[in-house]
């Protein structure tokens, strides 16, 4: 972890860019804000003692190091290019954009200017994913043959009518939100392989409902008047080498909430159970601990099975993933991982996904 203190301004002051200054300001390096909002950028203030500014633009100017960018999907293109334009490395919050189209002139900005840019996949820095992302290169399983994938919550629509169920802002609904982290792991679990064949069905069964249901929500819920985007995605892909992958995802399924991922391999398989980290606020669950398990068919005397429960210490993967993004900044050295070239890959997989599918 770098020890110099490292100037970083956050673009978008909600709970996304909140939570980043937290962790930075804990990590010893000064924060600054930019936001539209007055309340917003008074809050954020007071709370870190530090100036805002009602600009992205004067705050790029303001002789930061870096930039943190919490805005919704659609102005991830404009802020983050200006950003790069004037010499700042770039911390995304996920998806890279909110259209392929969009994210692809988000990467050619930065291999023109050479800065560097991450996005906020944070669940590829959980200990539990890198030891099961390690496993897979040792060639423990073997070859991977087949993924399940699931990121699905029983009730977790994260504020009907903001820019979250907007098309137009977000790009997407539940695939492009928690979507973007599943298929990110995805990919990385699977070495990065091309998907051939997509087929894909979607949803909106839940969110658009006057009497949708729920205990907490994540945002504010102003009732669906903006709403029109899927609450869920079930898909089933092929990829280059024969490797078949199922992918579940939903903001709100009457079913137990799951984020896991199960890897079939020709030696082995693994089975990580991934605690969301805002459960405890849309579902009320408290537990935080990361399982893994362990399949294998071993021969001795006679034939055996042995199932292998793997304690792996908690960390937290926001803070690994900041430590990451200032390491490399201070070093000036784009990073080997959620680099925006993974991020677009990640991009063009959403957007094949939205393509290929269709309503039931």
């Amino acid at each position: 972890m770098a020890e110099t203190q490292t100037e970083v301004g956050v673009v978008g002051l909600g709970t996304h860019g909140t939570n980043h200054a937290e962790i930075l300001t804990g990590m010893g390096h000064e924060v600054f804000g930019a936001d539209t909002n007055p309340k917003s950028r008074r809050e954020f203030q007071k709370r870190f003692d530090t100036t805002t500014y009602d600009s992205p633009s004067d705050l790029f100017q303001s002789g930061i190091d870096a930039a943190v960018i919490s805005t919704p999907n659609k102005f991830h293109e404009p802020t983050a290019t200006e950003a790069m334009d004037v010499g700042l490395d770039v911390l995304l919050e996920k998806p890279l954009a909110h259209t392929l189209e969009s994210a692809e002139r988000i990467h050619e900005a930065a291999i023109e200017t050479g800065n560097i840019c991450m996005v906020g996949f944070h669940h590829r820095y959980r200990n539990a994913c890198q030891l099961v992302k390690e496993y897979i290169d040792e060639g423990y399983f073997g070859e991977i043959t087949h993924i399940d994938a699931k990121f699905i919550r029983r009730r977790g629509v994260p504020g009907r009518g903001t820019w979250y169920t907007s098309e137009d802002i977000a790009g997407g609904g539940a695939m492009i939100d928690i979507g973007a982290h599943l298929m990110d792991m995805l990919l990385y679990f699977s070495g990065w392989a091309e998907i051939d064949e997509v087929m894909a069905t979607k949803r909106s069964d839940f969110g658009q409902h006057g009497d949708y249901a729920y205990i907490e929500m994540w945002g504010e819920d102003d009732e669906a008047k903006m709403y029109d985007v899927e609450d869920s995605v079930t898909a089933a892909c092929t990829f280059e080498h024969g490797m078949t992958a199922n992918i579940e995802v939903a903001w709100a399924a009457n079913t137990n909430s799951s984020h896991s991922y199960k890897l079939r391999g020709t030696e082995a398989g693994a089975h990580v159970d991934i605690v969301e980290p805002h459960r405890e606020q849309v579902e009320g669950v408290t537990e935080r601990r990361n399982q893994l398990e362990l399949f294998e068919v071993r021969k001795a005397c006679v034939d055996h099975y042995v199932d292998s429960e793997v304690v792996v210490p908690d960390n937290d993967p926001y803070a690994a993933q900041l430590e990451t993004f200032i390491d490399a900044v201070v070093a000036g050295e784009r990073p080997p991982t959620t680099n925006v070239d993974e991020a677009l890959r990640v991009q063009r997989a959403v957007d094949r996904v939205y393509r290929e599918g269709k309503p039931p």
